[in-house]
């Protein structure tokens, strides 16, 4: 197995310093000079989405969720087809960065705002996919969870800095593949191998106890929205070569999250009894089901995954704040330096995070309901024509955003529905705020 994963290793390294050999300029290191393909975005989009947060995470809550787990890649499926109505504008006036597009929308002062909350917001979503990357490491090879989320992140970290958005898109495509073929494989071989577990027909799709109509309202809301609104997205579809490629790339891959949703749905509900000690779940699935030559192809299935929505996330949050911090005039290859410092040094605090936290989904859900919050309904409302002045724009961001991570933060063990309450409350004050900021002749 070891063997496995440092053969996977180096083959990243390979491609991460031959892609760098490539990058020239700004566009190619940010966007790949807008030039990508349907096969290309649709793929990094799938690899990005398909996260260790969204498949490993989602199986671990099996035995409280079930098969209402289906709801996390459906919610993101609407969210992402929600896109399309938007597309002509996005591609319109598409930069490098989300925070360029609120620019043209709101000014420089929400810009400003938007660049210090989202990279803040995405650190949490990194860490994330170093928990996954760990627990992976910690289920096939035995390592300490300290050692491979440190591990994890170098690895992360090494690969985004050397290769920048065109080493990513050459990689996406193929770790795509890679997860569909690990995904149906697992479910495949458990539905042929049965085993006892009462919890079955209970945590059943598409409510029971444990999860509402609801619960599921707050996850589109919180969650589903993300694919709509979100910096991650928005950074695949930038680097599309055109609007027609962004336009079917996008249904693609919400066909192809459907199909995965009601896998991970399956295989939730179908491992919910199984003991974990450690690690994660899904590999526990794998060993009670797998013939034992199927597991090296499971680790680098789900490894690779975990690593490319990892690289996505912290390039996209990193050139965020890197455009924040660059005031003055540099040349093209001193900002590309810069950013690179800015991914370590973001690589750094999520690595810290990672180390201090274990549970995937809840680390997940923090960090997107913060975001959801803060700029679902400036973003939405901005690419429907809603002018908004400055000032109002900013506080809907601020106050939308904390009022959403107070939500996450109540313990709902003690305070039952209070949390909910407050992510509710985080869209009302923000869209409060952004009618009363509303300048007099704008519509809708």
């Amino acid at each position: 197995m070891k063997i496995f994963l440092f053969v996977y290793a180096v083959a990243l390294a390979i491609i991460a310093v031959r892609s760098a050999s490539r990058i020239k300029s700004l566009s190619d290191f940010f966007v790949a000079r807008h030039g990508a393909s349907v096969l290309m975005v649709s793929g990094s989009l799938l690899a990005t989405i398909l996260g260790g947060s969204a498949i490993i995470g989602a199986v671990d809550m099996g035995p409280v969720l079930g098969g209402a787990t289906s709801w996390y890649l459906l919610s993101g499926a609407v969210g992402l087809l929600a896109l399309l109505p938007f597309l002509p504008k996005i591609m319109k006036i598409r930069r490098f960065t989300l925070p360029d597009l609120i620019e043209d929308l709101y000014g420089k002062g929400p810009r400003v705002v938007a660049s210090i909350v989202i990279p803040l917001a995405w650190t949490g979503v990194v860490a994330a996919q170093l928990i996954a990357s760990a627990k992976l490491l910690q289920s096939f090879v035995g390592m300490d969870y300290s050692v491979a989320v440190i591990v994890s992140a170098v690895v992360v970290i090494g690969y985004t800095i050397c290769g920048g958005q065109i080493s990513i898109l050459r990689t996406d495509f193929l770790q795509a593949g890679f997860i569909f073929l690990g995904i149906f494989a697992l479910v495949f071989f458990a539905w042929k191998t049965p085993i006892a577990n009462p919890d079955f027909k209970a945590l059943s799709f598409p409510f029971h106890e444990n999860f509402s109509p609801l619960d599921l309202f707050l996850l589109l809301l919180t969650y589903g929205t993300t694919y709509t609104a979100g910096p991650d997205m928005f950074s695949r579809l930038f680097c599309a070569k055109n609007e027609r490629t962004a336009k079917m790339s996008i249904g693609i891959s919400a066909f192809v999250m459907v199909i995965v949703a009601f896998c991970i749905g399956f295989l939730s509900k179908y491992g919910a009894a199984l003991p974990v000690e450690n690690g994660a779940r899904i590999i526990e699935i794998g060993r009670a089901v797998f013939p034992q030559a199927f597991l090296p192809l499971l680790a680098l299935c789900l490894l690779s995954v975990v690593l490319s929505s990892a690289d996505t996330t912290l390039l996209s949050s990193s050139i965020i704040f890197t455009q924040l911090v660059t005031k003055e005039k540099i040349s093209e290859p001193a900002e590309i330096r810069r950013t690179r410092i800015v991914i370590a040094a973001n690589g750094l605090i999520a690595l810290g995070i990672a180390l201090l936290f274990t549970n995937i989904l809840q680390m997940l859900l923090l960090a997107l309901a913060v975001y959801a919050g803060a700029f679902t309904l400036p973003i939405i409302l901005g690419l429907l024509n809603f002018r908004v002045r400055t000032p109002f724009v900013s506080a809907a961001i601020l106050c939308g955003g904390i009022l959403a991570l107070v939500g996450k933060l109540v313990p709902a063990s003690a305070f039952p529905h209070v949390g909910d309450a407050f992510l509710l409350l985080a869209f009302v004050v923000n869209f409060v705020l952004l009618f009363l900021g509303r300048e007099k002749f704008s519509t809708f």
